[in-house]
């Protein structure tokens, strides 16, 4: 299957440095890799972080130290699938999110996708906590 139109970007490190190769030269992800990179931007980004892109992020950390109740739960979920319907590779009817653990400090979740065209499903762990304000800790 041609991935091509996934993109190609420069590659960050899980604490959002650029990757450098050995030799000096940056770090290229594209296909599944760029898409996945793309949506751990979005989840680690609040709304309103990009200037030029005000609806860019996803709001779920607004629910730390929310107690555990349906409603909660619910909004966290929607938050997190109101983002990556914002994708524009992303196939919005494969979008599955599943609370993992839901206290007052840390919320995660697992989430399924694929993108447009792809049989291949894409699995992420998102972990929300106190201590940084969202991080994506699986792929």
């Amino acid at each position: 299957m041609d991935t091509r139109y996934l993109g190609t970007d420069i590659a960050f490190d899980e604490d959002g440095d650029l990757m450098v190769t050995p030799t000096g030269d940056l770090v290229i992800v594209s296909g599944n890799d760029c898409l996945l990179q793309d949506v751990q931007d979005r989840l680690r980004s609040l709304p309103g972080d990009l200037w030029e892109h005000p609806g860019f992020g996803c709001d779920t950390n607004r629910l730390l130290g929310a107690p555990d109740t349906p409603l909660n739960r619910a909004l966290a979920q929607r938050g997190i699938r109101m983002a990556l319907e914002d994708e524009p590779r992303i196939d919005g009817q494969t979008i599955r999110i599943q609370v993992q653990r839901f206290d007052g400090e840390t919320k995660t979740y697992e989430v399924q996708f694929r993108a447009k065209g792809s049989d291949v499903p894409q699995k992420l762990v998102v972990g929300f906590g106190l201590d940084s304000m969202s991080e994506v800790i699986g792929g």
